[in-house]
């Protein structure tokens, strides 16, 4: 996260904020269950098996099993020459494929929506590792309140904000997702596909622009 440049953060920020908007939707429409935070659902699944509550648990093991195959489905993405605008890519028609599904079945379409979450960790993947998380924020919290304190002792002043800005963009995205799920309902998915693609097309234009500046020079 530290490495990375000040766009690639401004990326960053924008996809989490379109990670929280879609889990927004899931929650709510679900009833307390997630479409990018595996944590909760496993916790969910769990619990549910332990208590037998077996529709439950099958409900949040779906919803991982989901995500796993977007992961994988986004691993094997990045290995396009092109490989962030191609898991963004990825990323917009696996949700639009869900929006769509979801006209007819919800569960189905937030299933698909929950694999589109998957696929979208692989946009900041380099050599097989994912540099920065953009759909759980666990980690980013943790690493925001070590920066912090390392700037209280003579450390990079500003670090800390880097990964606070990852969780202010998902706290408001998750905020303005749910207002919008009482708004319009599940159609709200089309409103995040709609952020993707623009975010598709800004990053295959400055990614044009940067090879073109370089191969001038």
């Amino acid at each position: 996260m530290l490495n990375i440049r000040r766009r690639e953060i401004l990326l960053a920020v924008c996809l989490s904020g379109v990670a929280g908007f879609v889990d927004a939707i899931g929650f709510v429409h679900l009833g307390g269950y997630f479409l990018s935070f595996m944590s909760g659902n496993t916790t969910r699944m769990s619990a549910g098996g332990a208590t037998t509550h077996w529709v439950a648990a099958g409900k949040a093991a779906g919803l991982i099993g989901m995500f796993v195959l977007g992961v994988m489905v986004g691993a094997v993405v990045s290995r396009h020459p092109k490989e962030r605008v191609a898991v963004l890519v990825a990323t917009s028609a696996t949700l639009g494929i869900g929006s769509v599904v979801s006209r007819w079945t919800d569960i189905g379409g937030l299933l698909i929506a929950a694999a589109a979450m998957g696929v979208m960790n692989s946009v900041f993947q380099r050599s097989g590792e994912v540099s920065v998380g953009l759909t759980y924020m666990t980690g980013t919290l943790v690493k925001a309140g070590q920066r912090f304190v390392d700037a209280l002792f003579g450390g990079p002043r500003w670090a800390w904000l880097r990964y606070a800005a990852l969780w202010v963009g998902l706290a408001a995205g998750a905020v303005t997702g749910a207002m919008t799920y009482h708004a319009i309902g599940l159609i709200a998915l089309w409103i995040a596909v709609a952020a993707l693609l623009l975010i598709s097309a800004a990053t295959a234009t400055v990614r044009t622009l940067s090879e073109s500046n370089a191969s001038v020079a």
